[in-house]
Formats: structure tokens, sequence, C-alpha cells
């Protein structure tokens, strides 16, 4: 058995308390009677009162009250599985996690920004389904499609510079990757393709591998959304080299000839792969949430689809036997009365 409401069963302290209260008044009643009539009076005043009747009667009040007490609380026993088909979308987070991606023009660094306001706007997905691509040099899928948000905060929290070994910046990669694992969804459930998918690349745009024409004219064809979001400025900063030990910056990244490498957002890029996939390109660097909101707006519009069965188990209420049975006891101690059989009419 469990309960809904279970702090409310503390007021069964109160019983205990009760029949105390209730077994002082009893003992304290002839001293009562005695002080009002003559000793000699008393067998006649007290001689129509059954004293295990008004013992019982007292007993079953009690007892009303403990089940009324139980019933607010709300009993629970028994259980039933209900399954919750639920549309939505997939959504996949492709996340730059070069170098440049350190860079401090963003704060704390454009990759921790870009980590916590993922993170933050996963609540507004909570009817979709949600998975993390890693992309430097590379590219691969960190963390599957899934509505488990935890699981995507877990693997979010994972990703660094180093979780892929290959360094530069292949954007291409990155959306390569996203695309096959959105085809491989389509062909092992019926109707992903048909409805809306969306891939969101946050990014600084520094694309050094370039090859992005294909896999963009392939994600528009699919009819795939996409919201390319800019971090960083177009101005530069510089990119940290973090001590191993305490995460501290040690200094800056230099080039072969000793000179500071400077980061800098590359709308332009940006812009032309938006075009390239029909899809749009937001400067998230100063917006609050990093122009996530686009997403949220992007997902609205789209076609739904049936996901996964969701299993919910429903405890049974019990709550009108508890107070039924609080009413027959009740009505039982009003009944039952204090008086003798045969006192009301003896003379």
């Amino acid at each position: 058995m469990r309960f809904a409401s279970p702090l409310l069963l503390f007021v069964l302290l109160a019983v205990p308390l009760l029949a105390a209260l209730w077994l002082r008044d009893e003992r304290a009643r002839p001293r009562r009677l005695a002080a009002l009539v003559d000793v000699g009076m008393l067998p006649a005043v007290a001689m129509g009162v059954s004293l295990p009747k008004r013992a019982w009667r007292r007993g079953l009040a009690l007892a009303a009250f403990a089940l009324l007490v139980v019933a607010a609380a709300g009993p629970q026993w028994g259980s039933s599985t209900i399954l919750l088909p639920h549309q939505g979308l997939d959504v996949l987070f492709v996340v730059d996690v070069s170098r440049s991606m350190r860079a401090r023009d963003v704060l704390p660094d454009r990759l921790e920004r870009a980590k916590a306001e993922i993170s933050a706007f996963l609540p507004r997905l909570a009817d979709h389904r949600v998975g993390v691509v890693a992309f430097a040099g590379t590219a691969f899928v960190q963390c599957p499609l899934t509505t488990d948000a935890e699981a995507v905060r877990l693997f979010l929290r994972g990703l660094t510079p180093e979780t892929v070994p290959q360094g530069g910046t292949a954007l291409a990669a990155g959306l390569e990757v996203a695309l096959n694992a959105l085809r491989a969804e389509a062909e092992s459930q019926a109707g992903a393709k048909s409805a809306g998918r969306v891939v969101v690349v946050v990014t600084d745009g520094e694309d050094h591998d370039g090859g992005v024409d294909e896999v963009a004219a392939e994600l528009k064809e699919e009819g795939v959304t996409v919201v390319l979001v800019g971090v960083g400025s177009a101005l530069g900063e510089p990119i940290p080299v973090l001590d191993a030990k305490s995460g501290a910056a040690a200094g800056y990244l230099r080039d072969k000839k000793g000179q500071t490498v400077m980061s800098r957002m590359n709308p332009e890029v940006l812009g032309k792969v938006a075009s390239a996939v029909g899809g749009v390109f937001v400067d998230g660097t100063n917006a609050a949430d990093l122009g996530l909101r686009e997403v949220e707006a992007r997902v609205a519009t789209l076609e739904k689809r049936d996901l996964e069965t969701r299993v919910r188990t429903e405890h049974t209420d019990r709550t009108p036997l508890a107070a039924g049975a609080a009413l027959v006891v009740l009505l039982a101690a009003l009944v039952l009365g204090e008086r003798r059989l045969g006192a009301a009419g003896s003379g």
C-alpha cells in the first residue's frame, strides 16, 4: 500500500492522545457526579448508562476518525499499466568541439556556453527525441536519439576538445554523420523520413576542410531542417592552452611562426551553408540563449510522428473505500448509543 499524501498520516498521532483524554474523562466522571448530586443518589442517576457500550461507542468514534485520516492521505493499492503513444520530432545537435571553441569571447568559453544553453533548452524539447553529434577534424554520434533528457545532459557534459582526437573543424563531417544517423532512423522506423527532422549546428564557423556543398544538397533533398548557430566574436579571440592538471589557462595557442592564433566566428561560411541547405543562420554570440529560440520556432511548425510508446504505471485510488468504512463505523457508533437495554422503560 502507498499513499498520495503520506504526511497526513502524522495526524493519526492524535488517536492515542484522544483515547488518553477520554480515559481521563471517564475516571473523573464519578467525581463530577458526586459534586452535583448526593452520594446516595448516584446509582439512580447512572443506572441507565452502560459503561461497556460507552467504551465501544468511543472506540468506534476513534476508529472512524482514524479511517477518515487514512482516506484523506489517499490510500492506493493495486496498479495498472497504461501505454501512452506520443508524437514528436528527431532533433540532432551537431556541436563543434575543436580547440577554437575554447576561445573566451563567450563566457565561460564557446564550448561550455554551448553545452550549458543546450542543456537548459532540453525541457522545451520534452516531447521530442534528442541526440548529439560531436565534430572537429572528424565526427561521430556522441548521444543517440533518445527521449531521456538526463542521458543527453550526461553526454553533453562529456564534450571536450579531446572528445574528437583529430584536430581541425570539419563541418561537412558533422553534417554527414547527422544525416546518416537520421537516414538510419528512417530505415528502422516507418514515418521517420516523412515527418520533421531538425539538425542544429553549434559552431564558430571556422571550416578549414570545406566539402560542405555535397552533404548540404543531400540534407536539402531529404527535407531536413537545419539551423546553424554561430558562436564567437567576428573580431577574433585568442585560444587558451589549458594546463592538464589545473585546467587553468597556461598561455595561448600559437602558429608555426610563433604568432598568437586568433579565432573568429565566420558568419560568411555559416550563411552560405544555411543557404545551401535551405536552413537559417543565427548569430548566437550576443543572444541570451545562443539563439536557440529559433530552433523552438522551427520545431513548432514541423509535422510530428509517432515516437516510441511510453509506459506509465497508475496506482489504484482506494480513498472511497476508506471513506466509506469511516462512515459505516461512525453510523455504528451513533446507532449503538450508551443506554442499557431495557433502561428506558424501567421505573
